[in-house]
């Protein structure tokens, strides 16, 4: 944390204290903007929409070296689930049960609903539709994120926000000059250095550089190999001033790479050992691999398996702002990103002894252009935005399974170099496409406010969709489709030729908030939204298109607010409890088979409903404390598995029951040096289990966990300091105080990794990690 927050009193608020250029403000009427600024307390209490921030004070509970997923898990209804101590692995986020990001993928129904934004750019996939954690790794860049609870406003709307949306809002030019830089080292080996500077205003121009990097060992390591990871960051904009506006140019580059290990297996079987199986499918002889006798976080010797995941996102933005008249405003982003992802894996396990791939290489690439474009004018009674946007999508899946050595298997051209798919694989396991998308949507969102105390915002928006599918697998892997003597191409079934598909929707959304005292206000909305189907590695390669139809989301929500700017013990203090109902309908749901994730897949339907709460408050101007609080039931209306078998009516997995946490920071002052203890509890409620050998959810469950976590931060004043450097941090944080022993992800097998179907694997959640950390401002 910048210890621009140090001080004798109480931050009071999760915003940096550097005072940022004012970029103007649309008007006291304008719906809740959640892309282009961190929302105010006052400005959450006075919308229609759920909305939670995140400002630096709850950030910090990631500890240093967390990245996007730890730094989310703070928010009510938010669950996040990862299998490494830094931002650089794969992460899986849920909002009130909908998800984006990836960490596992057994009966992940909802994924790909969630929009992620950077600034307000989207870093979502159009067509694939799912976002990686890593590429947000670096949090001390980060000022705030907003989190939206269902679709929100349509003028905050893009293509997936059916589950809601995060944008994380980054460090803005300021007026004033200045820097900081920082680093840390801890547990696993974790070590991380970040730094920001910042021009200060210039003739109206200002602009800020800011990055990072992070590399870490694992607390999941066996036999030598720690499952290393490393990850970087880096952003600069430039901010132009002029009489009724301004304009900027952002740009961003991430990249997270790290060893994913596979599931654990809880109990212990005999036909499982470190040593993998013969080419019979016998287990060779040795230690039995399980939690309970090789250790709780064990995993295999790199020798027998590894698996290295490459997460990377580059973005260059525009924006432009300005005042036509005295009411009329215009809004404009461009924008370009290029993403990909890439996988590395090798088999030993249950290949190495027989004539099947050892290998697998898969690539993703994505480039997305576009522009949105709106106005907002401001009326007698009511503030009306209308506009909408255009994006252009290719996407690029390659996957090939192959053996590195040529005697056992024929040789194929992959990306320019030699590699060799397997004649053992039923017909090349591989697979090669291209998806072009064309998203557009116009939308108008009204802000009426009859009265002072009332505001009402209806909305309307339509959405087109537009995707054309090529099955490039006979000119990527000419000779795979004739192995074994089939005239086939593709994996497992994604064999469909070309095609194409168009959709388009109508998403009305109604609110209304109604202010009962300046302090307390009752609100309600509801809202529709749709997206596209997505995936280039199933749903197209592997459905008819004439079957596929946009996944699309219907939700209520009520509930009441509060904001109290200073009473007594209240200062600066929120209050928010909400009832939501939500229908998520035509999911396409994966189920992972053996040696290809996406081969098979169940349709579906689910319900999501719940209460959520949240407190923060500053009692006394030294205590800072907040809590969250959520109760949920997640069940599916509709589940048919690709066997025809229906399970309508059991609970969605992965989806817990409660989340909660709680925390207090106290602040005491001495000689010159500010003392900040903090403490805090993350409490995940149990939930249900996914069994990937019948293709179901079910009825188990895997076990509620608490854990405390401490941390101290002592910032040192300028008296001790030299004259450039303001102030100076040092900070210890101790995650996972108590060093609980937990898994924090199961699932039942269906045989793929060791053989062995119906085995329970699990990802163990951290141990103590303890992390020290320095940080410098220079005023």
């Amino acid at each position: 944390m910048s210890i621009a927050q140090a001080g004798v009193t109480a931050p009071t608020t999760s915003a940096p204290t550097h005072r940022t250029i004012n970029v103007g403000r649309v008007s006291a009427g304008l719906a809740l903007n959640t892309l282009d600024k961190v929302p105010t307390k006052k400005e959450v209490f006075e919308s229609t929409q759920s909305v939670k921030v995140i400002g630096k004070k709850q950030m910090e509970t990631a500890g240093p070296a967390g990245g996007a997923g730890q730094a989310l898990a703070v928010a009510p209804g938010v669950n996040t689930q990862t299998d490494s101590p830094a931002g650089g692995s794969r992460t899986t986020i849920s909002i009130n049960g909908m998800k984006t990001g990836w960490s596992n993928i057994a009966g992940n129904a909802n994924d790909g609903t969630v929009m992620v934004t950077f600034d307000g750019v989207p870093m979502v996939d159009p067509a694939y539709g799912v976002w990686g954690s890593p590429e947000v790794p670096q949090m001390s860049m980060i000022k705030g994120i907003a989190v939206t609870y269902g679709p929100g406003y349509p003028v905050n709307r893009w293509f997936n926000n059916i589950g809601g949306s995060i944008n994380f809002l980054p460090l803005q030019p300021t007026a004033k000059a200045g820097a900081s830089i920082g680093g840390f080292y801890g547990s696993f080996n974790t070590r991380g250095v970040h730094f920001n500077v910042r021009t200060g205003n210039i003739d109206g121009w200002s602009a800020i550089l800011a990055g990072g990097m992070t590399s870490a060992g694992n607390y999941l390591n066996g036999y030598g190999f720690n499952n290393p990871s490393n990850n970087y960051a880096y952003y600069a904009k430039v901010i132009k001033r002029f009489h009724g506006g301004h304009f900027s140019f952002g740009a961003y580059a991430a990249r997270g790479v790290a060893y994913r290990p596979l599931g654990i297996p809880v109990s212990p079987n005999s036909n499982v050992t470190v040593n993998g199986t013969d080419a019979n499918g016998n287990p060779i002889p040795g230690p039995i691999y399980s939690q309970q006798t090789t250790g709780f976080y064990t995993t295999l010797p790199y020798s027998e398996y590894w698996k290295e995941a490459f997460n990377t996102s580059y973005i260059l933005y525009s924006k432009f702002y300005d005042h036509l008249s005295r009411d009329l405003t215009l809004h404009n982003l461009l924008w370009y990103r290029h993403g990909s992802r890439e996988h590395l894996h090798y088999n030993y396990y249950t290949g190495g002894y027989s004539n099947v791939a050892l290998n697998q290489y898969y690539l993703a690439k994505s480039d997305t252009y576009g522009d949105k474009l709106y106005f907002t004018d401001r009326l007698p009674w009511n503030t009306v935005s209308f506009g909408g946007y255009f994006l252009n999508n290719k996407y690029n899946s390659l996957l090939e399974f192959y053996n590195s050595n040529p005697t056992q298997a024929q040789y194929n051209p992959i990306i320019g170099a030699p590699v060799n798919g397997s004649l053992a694989v039923p017909n090349g396991d591989s697979h090669s496409s291209y998806m072009y998308m064309t998203d557009l949507a116009a939308f108008i969102q009204d802000d009426i406010q009859p009265v002072r105390n009332v505001r009402i915002t209806p909305g309307l928006r339509v959405v087109t969709f537009n995707t054309n599918f090529v099955n490039n697998e006979a000119a990527q892997f000419p000779l795979n489709g004739y192995n074994n003597g089939v005239n086939s191409y593709g994996t497992s079934g994604d064999r469909q030729p070309n095609s194409s598909t168009n959709f388009t929707d109508v998403e009305p959304s109604i609110g209304a908030n109604w202010q009962i005292t300046p302090n307390v206000a009752v609100y309600a909305n509801y809202s529709t939204a749709y997206k596209a189907p997505a995936g280039a590695t199933g749903t197209y390669a592997h459905d008819l298109a004439s079957s596929l139809r946009p996944q699309s989301s219907s939700q209520y929500q009520f509930g009441v607010k509060a904001y109290v700017p200073h009473d007594g013990l209240l200062n600066r203090a929120s209050f928010g409890a909400n009832y939501y109902h939500l229908n998520d309908t035509n999911e396409i749901i994966p189920i992972p088979v053996v040696s290809h994730l996406y081969s098979l897949f169940a349709s579906g339907s689910s319900t999501f409903s719940g209460v959520n709460l949240y407190f923060e408050d500053d009692p006394l101007y030294n205590i800072h404390v907040f809590s969250n609080l959520s109760f949920e039931k997640a069940v599916y209306s509709n589940y048919v598995n690709p066997h025809g078998v229906s399970y309508d009516g059991l609970p969605v997995s992965d989806v817990p029951a409660q989340t909660a946490n709680i925390g207090a920071y106290y602040q005491w002052y001495h000689a010159g040096v500010v003392y900040e203890p903090r403490i805090w509890w993350q409490y995940t409620g149990a939930q249900n289990i996914y069994n990937n050998n019948t293709g179901a959810p079910t009825n188990q469950k895997l076990p509620a966990f608490g854990i405390w976590n401490a941390a101290l931060r002592v910032n040192i004043g300028h008296q001790y300091l030299f004259a450039a450097l303001h102030k100076l941090s040092v900070n210890v944080d101790v995650l996972n105080l108590l060093n609980k022993q937990y898994n924090s992800y199961q699932y039942i097998s269906s045989g793929g990794y060791y053989g062995v179907a119906g085995q329970m694997l699990a990802d163990p959640g951290m141990p103590r990690a303890v992390y020290v950390s320095l940080e410098g401002h220079f005023a």
